[in-house]
């Protein structure tokens, strides 16, 4: 995996130097495209210099537009730095002062804010299908709710067995194992690991 960076010099001594000194750190990748003289600012971009700059493996529409600047005087340098020293070549090229960048960096999307209600398209920072909608799946397919309320079984076929705490013990008239807050420490006699805090009276 390699990065490749790529920076415009205002003269050709600072793209040689610049050029030398990454030669200089162990780069074996480096291209160095020396500009028209100084005075040329009138002059057309050259198809060789296009093509010489997409030798260093750079899309020609970015080429073309180098070939704009170094028409006009600049030359660029040009280095492959494998994964891990793309920080140092940028580092070098920097400390030869040059031009501001000729090719416009892409904008940074803005980060998706984590929703609790949306934890899955949060976590994955993807868009919503639907958004503020009550029945999303019902938008998203056009198919009708088999329900509007929370209850899908019970408010369309059945009564609720029970809303009592023991729903089962009082459906079969059983008497619950324990009526303490504490079940299964109860239940065993065993020591509660924790006790509340009693409220001061």
């Amino acid at each position: 995996m390699r990065q490749t960076i790529t920076k415009l010099f205002g003269t050709q001594a600072q793209a040689t130097a610049a050029a030398e000194a990454l030669k200089a750190g162990g780069y074996t990748q480096v291209f160095l495209v020396l500009g028209a003289e100084p005075g040329a600012s009138d002059a057309a971009a050259d198809p060789e210099t296009t093509r010489a700059i997409m030798a260093a493996h750079i899309y020609k529409s970015d080429a073309e537009i180098y070939a704009t600047h170094l028409a006009r005087g600049a030359s660029l340098v040009s280095v492959h730095a494998i994964f891990g020293s793309a920080v140092r070549a940028i580092n070098t090229l920097k400390s030869f002062d040059p031009l501001p960048d000729a090719i416009p960096k892409p904008p940074v999307p803005s980060r998706f804010v984590y929703s609790i209600h949306t934890p899955f398209s949060s976590t994955f920072e993807l868009p919503l299908l639907t958004e503020k909608v009550r029945y999303p799946a019902e938008t998203f397919s056009g198919i009708a709710s088999l329900t509007r309320t929370p209850r899908v079984f019970t408010s369309k076929l059945m009564p609720m067995l029970s809303e009592a705490a023991a729903p089962f013990s009082r459906m079969l008239s059983l008497p619950t194992l324990t009526r303490s807050g504490t079940p299964f420490s109860s239940l065993f006699r065993l020591p509660m690991l924790t006790r509340r805090a009693e409220r001061a009276g």
